[in-house]
């Protein structure tokens, strides 16, 4: 790796200068006219003492130079502003590099945890869901790329307040037709659980009768014992369909029904220790340690989510001894985690630093209310059929090829992307229109030109060779090409920062530029006609490559055509 070269080369430059430094970072410039690695080092040592009295950082910039002195992979060095560090790479290695710009960059590899989707049982799973699947799933692909051990896992509600609404729901709307699809199913449930939650909230007697029904539940001594399992494999059995539907295979699928006992054990093995009593109840009083107190067992005795969590937490490691585990749940739960990740540290000690909320934003769609069905809620079966209605729509006025298979590998591929390309940590609009877009920031566009790299392909019968002929690495280029190449470049560090940061919108941006650079690459150059067909052919063959790859990351299909 040449970055990777160039920061040890630096790296024991300014050491021989008696500057003390751990690591150098170089960074990748935004203009190409800064070079294509830039390093503020000489910044930063300016603020150091030394025996050198030159403390200017365009002295130590220049002093820095000096000592690293001619290498065979730079073409030039400079010094701009006020010490920055501007290194050119020569064109003949980066053509010499192609065949190594899709291995990932060395890590130390880790068991990492990654849990995700967290759909409660008897409920439909609806757009802002959703986000959890699609970035837990990508997350767990990096992860994977870049040599981590990755565990799969899902945690569920299927016991508790909600569940006895549901319960109650379905009893008061009597059973559907069994002729019902998984989908219609779903939607029963929903409607179930939603008319639970009116009633609770809107009549004493009503609250009063499913509070009865919740407690009946956990002691698995119900007359609606027979709806709640029926209920339940109801949803587990739609859960499947949208875990295929999305590409997940989950390790493990974690219920609170295995694991309520197990947390209420700990909580009261505790007493006195971890947790106190206080009115009948039983808490965890984090205001000890900045945070905010919360009930682990409720007055009756019963485990809350927070008790749950205890067990959870002890299953988890036992079933898979992580050195790092990744609960993506959204933003309103933030300060919940914090609470519960404080009293799971004091429980096991062992996970102390181990475990991490990742906090996703809300989920809105542009011009407000999409749904047909309820107006209210876009379910993602709900979601999906307009997308692929919209995406049929788009391949026939554009003259692609309509095929079944093609329309729903791109229409998950608009979904997704939709949803990835903004940062987890903020709120995001899903917009129809521009999510299946050919044009540009979509899904399909990052298809649509790997699909036209294909084609370009197969029509030069060009077959990939994993090294680049040496009489190639001497092409003089056009700024096109090297601009393909150094993004091309990028590749392993863009998907290294996405792992350290869990944020895949930075492979989204990377793979909207690439594919920019070579559409315009495309549109400016002859390729199987021109006297460098060669070269360009590779790469074509490299940008296709990353794509697929990038895209795949993402959990999004590359369609060979469309």
């Amino acid at each position: 790796m040449i970055k990777q070269q160039l920061e040890s080369d630096l790296k024991k430059a300014v050491l021989d200068l008696g500057f003390k430094v751990d690591d150098i970072v170089c960074d990748i410039p935004q203009n190409s006219s800064f070079g294509d690695y830039t390093s503020n080092i000489a910044l930063q040592l300016s603020k150091q003492k030394s025996e050198n009295t030159k403390q200017s950082p365009v002295e130590i910039a220049k002093e820095i130079l000096e000592k690293l002195g001619k290498v065979d992979y730079l073409d030039k060095s400079e010094i701009k502003g006020p010490g920055f560090l501007n290194f050119f790479i020569k064109d003949e290695i980066l053509i010499k590099n192609l065949a190594e710009v899709l291995n990932p960059e060395k890590v130390n590899s880790q068991k990492i945890l990654v849990e995700y989707g967290h759909a409660n049982i008897l409920k439909e799973v609806h757009i802002g869901h959703l986000r959890t699947f699609i970035l837990g799933e990508s997350l767990a692909r990096i992860f994977e790329f870049l040599g981590h051990n990755v565990f799969r896992a899902n945690y569920q509600g299927d016991i508790g307040l909600h569940v006895a609404k549901a319960v109650w729901g379905m009893k008061k709307l009597g059973l559907p037709s069994e002729s019902l699809n998984g989908e219609e199913k779903a939607e029963y449930l929903g409607k179930a659980y939603a008319l639970g939650s009116s009633d609770y909230d809107s009549d004493p007697s009503f609250k009063q009768q499913i509070d009865h029904i919740n407690v009946d539940l956990y002691k698995k001594d119900s007359e609606y014992w027979g709806l709640y399992k029926m209920g339940r494999q109801w949803s587990i059995d739609y859960f499947e369909g949208v875990y295929k539907l999305l590409g997940i295979k989950y390790d493990r699928c974690y219920f609170e029904s295995e694991v309520y006992e197990r947390g209420k054990e700990l909580v009261e093995e505790n007493l006195g220790k971890i947790f106190e009593k206080s009115d009948g109840a039983v808490i965890f009083q984090a205001e000890k340690y900045g945070l905010h107190n919360r009930v682990f067992l409720n007055s009756a005795g019963n485990p809350t989510y927070e008790a749950k969590d205890m067990g959870l937490a002890e299953l988890e490691y036992k079933n898979f001894s992580y050195d790092k585990s990744i609960h993506i749940v959204g933003s309103e739960q933030a300060g919940y985690f914090q609470v519960i990740i404080k009293a799971i540290e004091l429980l096991f000690p062992n996970l102390k630093g181990k475990k991490y909320h990742l906090s996703y934003g809300m989920v809105g769609i542009k011009g407000g209310k999409m749904s047909s069905r309820t107006g209210e809620v876009v379910t993602v079966d709900e979601l999906f059929h307009i997308v692929v209605e919209k995406v049929r729509e788009v391949m026939k006025e554009s003259r692609l090829e309509i095929n079944q298979e093609i329309a729903k590998q791109v229409s998950i591929g608009a979904i997704k992307f939709a949803y990835l390309k903004f940062s987890p940590t903020s709120n995001m609009i899903f917009d129809l229109d521009q999510s299946v877009s050919l044009q540009g920031d979509s899904g399909p566009y990052l298809q649509y030109t790997y699909a036209r790299i294909q084609s370009l392909l197969k029509k030069a019968d060009f077959s990939n060779e994993k090294s680049i002929p040496v009489n190639l690495q001497k092409e003089l280029l056009e700024l096109e090409e090297r601009n393909l190449l150094r993004r091309l470049e990028y590749f392993s560090q863009i998907v290294s920062l996405t792992g350290l940061e869990y944020r895949p919108n930075l492979i989204c941006e990377y793979l909207l530029d690439l594919a920019k650079d070579f559409n315009l690459f495309y549109q400016k150059h002859r390729i199987i006609e021109s006297e460098k067909k060669e070269l360009r052919l590779v790469l074509a063959s490299k940008v296709g490559d990353a794509l697929k790859t990038g895209l795949n990351l993402l959990g999004i299909d590359s369609p060979e055509r469309m």
